[in-house]
């Protein structure tokens, strides 16, 4: 049994068919097992609905075809009726249907003898080359449609813009690149393909058979991610750090899921990777002999650090560039030899630019001497970056930096345990090592989380009641990333005896 009609295909189905045929029917008949979008996802969407209604305005005089989505025939006559209309130097979210594929165009611009510019809208700073389809498949459709299309563009943020106060200048802001040659070079060798193959699959009674692997978060993450892990072994081979495609592959073409059916000495496996299926093997956690003495070498008082920060990909303050990273909120315990523990925060609230109020504060709490304990490098980039910018405090805050230790790297060179299941994320280690403290009581259980509750919180709009509660879970959330810190080099600290 086949099905005699198939589902329309789109923009966004036909993407996702290239990366995974089996994602494409998801997509269309089984849309009930899919992940909802969580809250750092949704953000990236609204991100992207917020960057194509400012792209816009780069096009003043363009005629909007304002039909919703689900009302494609009736915006396709609208769009019919702007392109006839020569007045009209540009049409927005044009609609056109052609080779059973729906699609809706940022920006058809009007150019010379009767011809169209096409213009895709990103909210990146670059053009990706899994863009390439997307366009491709839209100039596709639109000269299929008969529209005869002179060079298709790609409209993305400029990284280098910076932001100087007031409206945007839009002149600035946006960069308008040439990728005509890219996109029919990809309709010629592929789309007319991957249409039919995408189309036989649809026909199908059952959903195709496609092992996960890379595919399934590569360039994006699979809404079905879970759905087809259903059933997979507690300790996939996909958790081998580190672990390349080409690795991975060879894994699975050899039959082996399991890490633990990994053969003792496998040639492919790096140093770490072979401990990790040793430790997997066992059952048993791993604590090199160098620990000791790494742990004897760490002066005293311990200052474990945590930063939380943002990256609006519109600037809101003056002097900033899209999608830099603005530092917001910081927690600090303190540990003295005794294991006495103190702590101290800081979290902006004001609607101007945070940095300045950050590193002053910070500088103020952070003491002259002793360890400074964060979680990989990312607050020794941040304070490298305020001292690029407050050259007035690049002295002491450079002086910081000396002082780090990166329990991260101390982690992955003397530890690992079969709980971590291949991750060194705090989130993963905590539980492991420490399991009666978890991040699952709190409101914010991660960073990308904070980074939207933060943009929340000093939104315009947001209501003071809001406000104040998203200020607490930021409070609680980076307070619980310094105090797993302290419990995790605890533990560390215990396993020698």
């Amino acid at each position: 049994m086949t099905h005699n009609t198939i589902p329309m295909l789109s923009k966004s189905r036909f993407a996702a068919g290239l990366q995974c045929l089996k994602r494409l029917y998801l997509q269309c008949y089984y849309r009930e097992l899919a992940e909802p979008p969580d809250v750092s996802q949704q953000a990236a969407m609204d991100t992207g609905i917020a960057v194509g209604v400012l792209a816009r305005q780069r096009f003043p005089d363009g005629r909007l075809i304002e039909e919703e989505y689900y009302r494609h025939d009736d915006a396709m006559t609208a769009t019919a009726a702007a392109i006839a209309d020569l007045s009209v130097p540009a049409v927005l979210e044009a609609a056109f249907t052609f080779d059973e594929v729906r699609t809706r165009i940022d920006v058809l611009r009007r150019g010379a003898k009767a011809t169209f510019d096409l213009v895709e809208v990103k909210s990146s700073t670059s053009v990706k080359e899994e863009y390439i389809p997307d366009v491709a498949i839209q100039l596709y459709v639109v000269e299929g449609s008969g529209i005869d299309v002179g060079r298709a563009h790609l409209l993305h943020i400029n990284k280098a813009y910076v932001y100087g106060g007031g409206p945007y200048d839009l002149t600035q802001l946006f960069l308008l690149e040439d990728v005509d040659d890219k996109a029919r070079s990809f309709i010629e060798s592929d789309v007319p393909t991957a249409l039919a193959r995408m189309k036989e699959v649809l026909r199908a009674e059952d959903p195709p058979e496609v092992d996960v692997g890379r595919r399934c978060s590569d360039p994006y993450r699979c809404e079905f991610y879970r759905h087809c892990r259903e059933g997979a072994p507690e300790h996939h081979v996909e958790e081998l750090p580190n672990a390349s495609r080409k690795l991975i592959e060879a894994l699975l073409s050899a039959g082996i899921t399991d890490i633990r059916d990994i053969p003792e000495g496998f040639p492919e496996l790096s140093p770490l990777q072979q401990r990790v299926r040793r430790c997997v093997v066992a059952g048993e956690p791993y604590f090199g002999p160098g620990l000791s003495s790494a742990l004897d070498a760490i002066p005293y008082p311990l200052y474990f650090l945590d930063f939380e920060t943002f990256n609006p990909a519109l600037p809101l303050y003056p002097g900033t560039r899209p999608y830099q990273v603005i530092p917001f909120q910081w927690s600090l315990h303190v540990q003295d030899s005794r294991g006495n523990l103190s702590h101290r925060s800081f979290l902006h609230g004001g609607l101007d630019d945070p940095r300045e109020a950050f590193l002053t504060s910070l500088l103020d709490a952070v003491g002259a001497e002793g360890a400074i304990v964060t979680y990989s490098g990312y607050e020794g980039t941040i304070i490298r970056q305020l001292a690029d910018a407050f050259p007035q405090h690049a002295e002491r805050l450079l002086a910081l930096n000396e002082r780090i230790l990166d329990l991260l790297a101390l982690l992955k060179t003397h530890c690992y345990h079969p709980a971590f299941h291949g991750s060194y994320s705090i989130k993963a280690v905590l539980p492991a090592l420490v399991p009666h403290l978890s991040y699952d009581d709190l409101e914010i259980q991660e960073g990308s989380r904070a980074s939207v509750a933060f943009a929340r919180m000093i939104a315009p709009q947001t209501e003071e009641r809001e406000r104040e509660r998203l200020r607490r879970a930021l409070l609680d959330y980076c307070r619980r990333d310094t105090e797993a810190m302290v419990r995790v080099f605890d533990a560390l600290r215990l396993s020698r005896s």
